[in-house]
C-alpha cells in the first residue's frame, strides 16, 4: 500500500515511428566529427560508430573501420595517407591509426583515461590528443602527443587545454581553455571556452579570444597569419559560425574577424581545415557542411549515403538474472512482480526460477502493485505518450488465477496529459490512490470517480492507513522542507500536520497495526530513521485510533545513524533502513531506539525494502545489482528464508525477453524529452519551444546505432535549454585495464632515457621508509622493462593497483653504484588524485601562512555537502580559532546544499563570552554553537558551481566580507536524477534558485569584488595570484577589525575570543585537535555532482 515517490520512478515518455538507418539511398543524418583531407578532396567522419570517408562533394561513403566498438574523431595525417581516431575498443577511448583507405588499426595509447584525438604534428610524426589522465589538482583536461610509431605520450607544456592545433611552421600551437560544455547553446559566462596561442615550448601563452560565449575549433591558415575558429560572437545567440581573424605583426593582436558562415537556426560544431587552407568542414545541426576559405561561395551541405549492414544484431534475446528496478509482493507473499528493462515479470517466492512475462511493449511499464485480493495488478506505462495507470488481469480461461495464468489483458484507467505517479490500492481494494501534478488523487478500481484528495501541490510521498480510512503523506514546500500530514480519505477533514518540524520528513510507511509511522526525518543533523507513535505510551487506544494531542512531539529517531531509505515493520516494533556511511547495507533498529543491528554485511545497497506480513521478521529488498534478496531481522523467529544477518538469500529469477535496440533507443530519447517537458524547473524551458525541439531531434534517433551516439544526440537536445545540471550517463563500457600510479611526479621536460623524479608525493606509495627515492632520481626501468623512447609507461602500469612494481632507480646515470632496485605498490588514480588535492591544499595553506606571518588561516571547502562541512568546521575550530582572519576557498567546488550551515558559523555577533578563572576565554563544547566573528574573505573561480555560488552571493549580501577571484559560472539549479529504461542516469533540474530580489541565479554568475585571473606564467611558477590578493584584501579588513575592537575588553583581562556561544551551556573546554582531512573526504571533481537529501543545488 505504500508509495514513496522516488525521482527514479519518473519515466515520462512518448513512442514514435522509428526511422531505420538503413534507409536505402536516402542521405544520412547525424554523421559526426568530420575532418577534411589535406587537399580538400575527401571527408572523413564517424557514423554508426565507425569511421567513413566520402568525396568532398558528397555521395556514397566508404567504410574505413568496422567494429562493434565506438570509433570517433577521425583526423587525416598531413600527407593524407593515414587517419588517427579514438575508439573505446578496450573499454575506454584510446588513440588508434589506420590507413585512410582502410585496414587494420594500430593502438597507440593504453591508459584507462579517455584519449580524444585532436590533430597531427605538421611533420606527421606525432598525434595530438586531449586527456584527463593527469592526477594533478585542479583536474583539467590537458594536451598530449604520442609518436606515430608508438611510444611514450608527452604532456604538452600548456596551462590546461584541449583541441590543440599546431601551426604549419611547427613553432606555435593554438588550443582551447575552459570548462565549457560542447553541446550547450547560447551560454554567456565565465565557464566558457576561449582560444589561446602558445609557443610550442609553453612560453608566451596568450589569449586570442575574450568573448564570454563559446569559442572552439582553432584552425591555422597555412601562412600562420590568420586563425579560423567557431564562435557565437557576432551571431544570433545560440548560433555559432565559422570566422576568420587576422593575427597581426607576428604577435597575438585581436584584429577584425570575418564570418565565413551565416547559420542563424542551427549551430556549428567541430570544424576542421584542410592542410592547403582552402576548405573547412564542420557539423551544423545534424549534417556535415563544407565552406571554402577563398571562394566567397556560401557553405554547402553534403548529401552522404551509406550502404552498410548492422555490425551487431539489432534484436537480441536476453535472459536477465538481475537488473530489476522495482518489485511488489502479492498478498499471499508467494509471488513478486518485478520490473526488468521496462517490462513486468512474475516470480515465485521463495524459490524464484523462470519468471512469467506479464507485459510486452516497447513502452516503459513499471510501478506495479497487487490488488488486496491478488487478482489484478495496476502499473504505470507511457504507451500513449504520457504516464498513465493501467490495470492488468488474467485472460486465460484455463488458468484464471493471476499467478498461474499464461495470458493477460491490459486496460487503461487514466487518460490525461499530466503524468500519473505512484499508484497503490487501498487496503480494501475499493480505491486507488495516485499522484498527478503534485496533488494526491483517488479513483475507483475501474478508473471512474477520479477526484482530488489533497489539493496542495508538491506531495512527494504517501501511504494508506491499515483500514484505508486515512492517508499519511509528505508535502514539500518551496524551501525544500517536507512535513508529514494525515488526511481522512473521505475528505471529511483537512490534513493535519503530524511532524511540525520543517526540515526533511518523507519516505513514509504506516505499520499494519496502525499505531506507528516510520519515515526519514532530518533530526539533529542527520537524515535518520524516525518513528512517530500515533498513541501516547501507556495509554493505547483501539487499533487505528490516533491521539492527536501533541502528536508531533512523539516523533523521534530510532537510530542515531543516517538513512537513505526506511520501512517500518508490520507490528511497528522495528524499522529497517539503508545506511551507506560505513558500507552500504541493511540495518534494523527497534522503534523505541533501544537497539540497532546491521543485518547485511556485504555491501548490498538495499532499496525497495518490504517486510513480509506472513513470515515474522522477513525483509525483501533489491540489492545494488538488481537482484531480489531476503533476510531475517534480529529478534524474530519462524522458518528462515535468509538467515539473521550476513549474506542474504538470493531469490534467483530468469526474466527472458527480446531487446530491440531501435525500440529501446526510441523509448530512451522520449523518456528524456518527456521528463524535461513535465519537470524542468522553468515551464517556458528557457525560451525553447520544447515541442519544436522534439520534432527536430526525434527523427535522428533512427540514425543512431550505438549508445554513445544516442547520449550525444540527447546531449544536443539538452543544449537547446541553455541550462546547467543536465546530462545523461551510466551505461557505457568500463576500461578493460585500470592504470595505476606510483605517487611519483615526473619532470615533463626530461627527455630521457628514463623518467626523472620531480617530487615524491607525500603519503603516496613511493613515500615509504626504505625506498629512499628523491627528487632528481631517474627511473630507468619498470618491471625489468627499460624505459626507452619506445616504451609506453601506461601499458606497464595497467592492472598494477595493489600490485608490486619493480623500479630500477639511479641518482646518477654515470655512476653505476647509485643504481638500485626498489618495489612500489601501485595505487589507484582516485587515491593519487586525492593526495594531489591534499598537496594543493597544503601549498595554499603554507602560502597564506607565509604571506601573513602566520596570522591568517586558509580553508578549502571541497564540496557543499556534509563531508565538506566537516572539513570546514574542523579547520575553523581546530586549526584557525586563534588566527586573525580566515581565507575560505570555494574554487573547484561542485556544489551541494550546505551554504546556510557554513554561513551560520560565519554570521555571529559577539554578545557574551566565557572566561574561566585561569583564562581560556571563548572556547565552547559544541561546534554547532560556535560563531566566528573575525574577518573572512571568500575565493571563487569559474569552477565554483551551484551551491558554491549561492554561498559567496549570500556571504556578500549579508555583509560578511568580500569575494576575490574569478566570476562563477552561473550554474545554479536544484537537481535530481532519474533512471531510463536501460538503467542510464538522466539528470533533471527541477528547482530554480532566486535571490531575494527575484533574480534567477542560473546564468548569473557571482561577480567578485576584486577580480583576479591566474595567468599561465604565474601558474607555471606556482604563484596563485588569486590567493595572494585574498590575503591582501582580508589583511586590510583585519586592520579595520582590530581598530574597532580596541577598548572592548575589560580592564581586568585581554579582549574576548571572537568565538562566542549563547549563555547556559556547559563549562567550555579546549577542543581536541583533529586531522585536517577526515576519512571519506574526496577531492572535488570538475564539475562535481553532489546530490543530498535536499536537492537545493549541486
Amino acid at each position: 500500500m505504500h508509495c514513496h515517490l522516488r525521482t527514479s520512478s519518473v519515466f515520462l515518455v512518448t513512442l514514435f515511428l522509428f526511422t531505420s538507418h538503413a534507409a536505402g539511398q536516402e542521405p544520412i543524418r547525424f554523421a559526426r566529427t568530420p575532418d577534411i583531407s589535406p587537399d580538400g578532396k575527401q571527408i572523413a567522419f564517424s557514423y554508426l560508430g565507425d569511421i567513413w570517408t566520402v568525396e568532398a562533394i558528397g555521395g556514397v561513403a566508404r567504410p574505413v573501420t568496422m567494429h562493434e566498438a565506438h570509433d570517433i574523431n577521425p583526423v587525416f595525417s598531413p600527407d593524407g595517407k593515414w587517419l588517427a581516431f579514438s575508439s573505446n575498443r578496450h573499454g575506454q577511448y584510446d588513440v588508434f591509426v589506420v590507413p585512410a583507405v582502410g585496414g587494420k588499426p594500430r593502438r597507440l595509447t593504453f591508459d584507462s583515461a579517455p584519449d580524444m584525438v585532436t590533430g597531427w604534428s605538421p611533420d606527421g610524426k606525432g598525434i595530438l590528443f586531449s586527456s584527463s589522465r593527469a592526477t594533478d589538482f585542479p583536474a583539467n583536461l590537458n594536451c598530449y602527443t604520442v609518436p606515430f610509431e608508438g611510444g611514450p605520450e608527452v604532456k604538452m607544456p600548456l596551462f590546461e587545454g584541449k583541441e590543440a592545433h599546431i601551426a604549419p611552421s611547427g613553432n606555435s600551437v593554438a588550443f582551447v581553455r575552459g570548462p565549457g560544455t560542447w553541446y550547450r547553446r547560447g551560454y554567456r559566462g565565465s565557464s566558457n571556452d576561449d582560444i589561446w596561442i602558445s609557443n610550442l615550448d609553453g612560453t608566451s601563452q596568450k589569449r586570442l579570444t575574450s568573448f564570454d560565449g563559446q569559442d572552439s575549433s582553432p584552425m591555422w591558415a597555412p601562412d600562420g597569419r590568420k586563425m579560423y575558429y567557431v564562435t557565437e560572437m557576432g551571431s544570433k545567440p545560440g548560433c555559432a559560425n565559422v570566422v576568420a581573424q587576422n593575427l597581426g605583426g607576428g604577435s597575438v593582436a585581436e584584429g577584425g574577424y570575418l564570418r565565413l558562415t551565416t547559420h542563424d537556426e542551427e549551430t556549428v560544431r567541430r570544424a576542421r581545415i584542410s592542410v592547403n587552407g582552402e576548405w573547412i568542414v564542420y557539423e551544423c545541426g545534424a549534417d556535415i557542411w563544407v565552406v571554402g576559405t577563398k571562394t566567397g561561395a556560401p557553405p554547402r551541405k553534403l548529401a552522404i549515403e551509406v550502404n552498410a549492414d548492422d555490425k551487431s544484431n539489432t534484436e537480441r534475446s536476453v535472459t536477465f538474472t538481475r537488473d530489476a528496478t522495482e518489485f511488489a509482493l502479492n498478498p499471499e507473499e508467494d509471488t513478486a512482480v518485478l520490473t526488468v528493462q521496462g517490462e513486468l515479470f512474475l516470480v515465485k517466492l521463495p524459490d524464484g526460477g523462470k519468471a512469467t512475462r506479464l507485459t510486452d511493449s516497447p513502452a516503459f511499464d513499471h510501478a506495479a502493485n497487487f490488488s488486496p485480493d491478488g487478482k489484478s495488478i495496476i502499473f504505470l506505462s507511457d504507451r500513449t505518450g504520457h504516464e498513465e495507470i493501467y490495470l492488468l488481469e488474467p485472460d486465460d480461461a484455463e488458468h484464471p488465477e493471476l499467478t498461474k495464468a499464461h495470458k493477460f489483458k491490459v486496460k487503461r484507467l487514466t487518460n490525461t496529459p499530466e503524468a500519473e505517479l505512484g499508484p497503490t490500492y487501498s487496503p480494501k481494494g475499493d480505491r486507488i490512490a495516485f499522484l498527478r501534478s503534485g496533488k494526491l488523487w483517488t479513483m475507483k478500481p475501474d478508473g471512474s470517480d477520479q477526484k482530488v484528495l489533497v489539493g496542495d501541490t508538491q506531495v512527494i510521498d504517501y501511504d494508506w492507513s491499515p483500514d484505508g480510512s486515512m492517508v499519511v503523506f509528505a508535502r514539500q514546500d518551496g524551501s525544500f522542507a517536507s512535513e508529514l500530514f494525515i488526511v481522512p480519505t473521505d475528505g471529511s477533514a483537512a490534513p493535519k500536520n503530524i511532524t511540525r518540524y520543517a526540515t526533511y520528513n518523507a519516505d513514509v510507511s504506516w505499520s499494519k497495526t496502525g499505531n506507528k509511522i516510520g519515515f526519514i526525518g532530518q533530526r539533529r543533523g542527520l537524515y535518520a530513521p524516525c518513528v512517530l507513535n500515533l498513541q501516547k505510551p501507556g495509554t493505547p487506544g483501539a487499533a487505528g485510533e490516533i491521539d492527536w494531542d501533541d502528536i508531533h512531539l512523539r516523533a523521534d529517531r530510532a537510530a542515531g545513524m543516517s538513512a537513505d531509505a526506511v520501512a517500518i515493520s508490520p507490528n511497528g516494533s522495528q524499522i529497517a533502513f539503508r545506511h551507506s556511511n560505513s558500507g552500504d547495507d541493511l540495518w534494523v533498529a527497534n522503534s523505541n531506539g533501544s537497539s540497532v543491528t546491521r543485518v547485511t554485511t556485504s555491501g548490498q545497497a538495499p532499496k525497495y525494502m518490504k517486510w513480509a506480513r506472513k513470515s515474522s521478521g522477513l525483509i525483501y529488498f533489491l540489492n545494488g545489482t538488481g537482484e531480489l534478496r531476503s533476510v531475517r531481522a534480529p529478534g524474530t523467529f519462524g522458518s528462515l528464508v535468509g538467515g539473521v544477518g550476513g549474506e542474504p538469500n538470493r531469490i534467483g529469477f530468469q526474466a527472458k525477453m527480446t531487446v530491440k535496440r531501435d525500440e529501446e533507443f526510441s523509448e530512451m530519447f522520449v523518456q528524456c524529452w518527456r521528463a524535461l517537458s513535465d519537470s524542468f524547473y522553468d515551464s517556458k524551458h528557457h525560451g525553447a519551444d520544447w515541442n519544436v525541439v522534439r520534432a527536430r531531434f526525434q527523427p535522428l534517433v533512427g540514425h543512431v546505432a550505438q549508445r554513445e551516439d544516442l547520449y550525444a544526440l540527447v546531449s544536443l537536445m539538452l543544449g537547446e535549454l541553455n541550462a546547467s545540471h543536465l546530462g545523461i550517463s551510466g551505461k557505457l563500457p568500463f576500461p578493460d585495464e585500470w592504470t595505476a600510479d606510483l605517487g611519483l611526479i615526473f619532470d615533463d621536460s626530461f627527455r630521457g632515457p628514463g623518467l626523472k623524479v620531480k617530487e615524491v608525493l607525500k603519503h603516496g606509495p613511493a613515500d615509504k621508509r626504505g625506498l629512499n627515492i628523491k627528487p632528481g632520481d631517474i627511473v630507468l626501468s619498470m618491471d625489468r622493462v627499460e624505459l626507452t623512447g619506445k616504451v609506453n609507461v601506461s601499458q606497464l602500469l595497467n592492472n598494477k593497483t595493489g600490485e608490486g612494481v619493480l623500479l630500477d632507480v639511479t641518482s646518477d646515470p654515470k655512476d653505476p653504484k647509485t643504481k638500485r632496485r626498489v618495489e612500489i605498490i601501485g595505487a589507484s588514480r582516485d587515491r593519487i588524485s586525492q593526495l594531489m588535492y591534499e598537496r594543493w591544499v597544503r601549498q595554499n595553506a603554507d602560502a597564506v601562512s607565509k604571506a601573513s606571518g602566520g596570522k591568517l588561516g586558509y580553508i578549502h571547502i571541497p564540496s557543499m555537502d556534509d563531508a565538506g562541512l566537516e572539513v570546514f568546521v574542523r579547520a575553523l575550530y581546530s586549526d584557525h580559532f586563534d588566527k586573525d582572519a580566515v581565507v575560505i576557498d570555494v574554487r573547484y567546488n561542485g556544489g551541494g546544499f550546505t551554504h546556510d550551515q557554513v554561513l551560520n558559523y560565519l554570521s555571529g555577533k559577539e554578545h557574551t563570552f566565557f572566561r574561566q578563572r585561569d583564562g581560556g576565554e571563548g572556547l565552547v563544547l559544541r561546534s554547532y554553537d560556535r560563531k566566528w566573528t573575525k574577518p573572512v574573505v571568500v575565493m571563487t573561480n569559474n569552477r565554483s558551481y551551484s551551491d558554491a555560488e549561492i554561498f559567496p552571493h549570500a556571504f556578500r549580501a549579508m555583509g560578511l566580507g568580500k569575494v576575490v577571484g574569478q566570476a562563477t559560472g552561473g550554474f545554479v539549479i536544484g537537481t535530481t536524477s532519474t533512471r531510463l529504461i536501460d538503467g542510464s542516469t538522466f539528470r533533471l533540474p527541477r528547482t530554480g534558485v532566486f535571490t531575494n530580489k527575484g533574480v534567477n541565479m542560473e546564468k548569473q554568475g557571482v561577480i567578485p569584488d576584486v577580480a583576479v585571473e591566474i595567468t599561465p606564467e604565474d601558474w607555471v611558477k606556482g604563484i596563485d595570484t588569486q590567493l595572494l590578493k585574498a590575503v591582501e584584501v582580508v589583511g586590510a579588513d583585519v586592520k579595520d577589525w582590530k581598530a574597532k575592537k580596541s577598548g572592548v575588553a575589560s580592564s581586568g583581562g585581554t579582549a574576548p575570543s571572537p568565538i562566542t556561544t549563547p549563555m547556559g551551556t556547559a563549562s567550555p573546554t579546549i577542543p581536541t585537535p583533529v586531522a585536517p582531512m577526515p576519512k571519506g573526504i574526496t577531492s572535488p571533481a570538475i564539475p562535481q555532482d553532489i546530490e543530498g537529501k535536499i536537492p537545493l543545488a549541486e
